[in-house]
């Protein structure tokens, strides 16, 4: 079940708000300049370009996940 927060102004502090804003950032500049990841991708070999691509989405959910998931101090985590 899905409980809210004590204290969400504290919210801004959370590490995991913290990766989900760069992530969005990522995101937003990949899709207003697609040639970024072209370029990106160049830099990978052939081979290695699936397990990097299955990495970067593993990396893109766990970042954030883990980050929540740890104690960050503040009142919000304490339950």
């Amino acid at each position: 079940m899905m409980h809210l927060v004590d204290d969400a102004r504290q919210a801004w502090r959370w590490w995991s708000v913290h990766l989900a804003a760069v992530a969005g950032v990522a995101v937003a500049a990949l899709v207003a300049q697609p040639e970024i990841l072209t370029g990106l991708v160049a830099y990978v070999p052939t081979h290695w370009r699936p397990v990097a691509s299955s990495l970067a989405g593993v990396l893109a959910f766990a970042a954030p996940t883990l980050a929540r998931l740890l104690k960050q101090g503040g009142t919000a985590n304490a339950q």
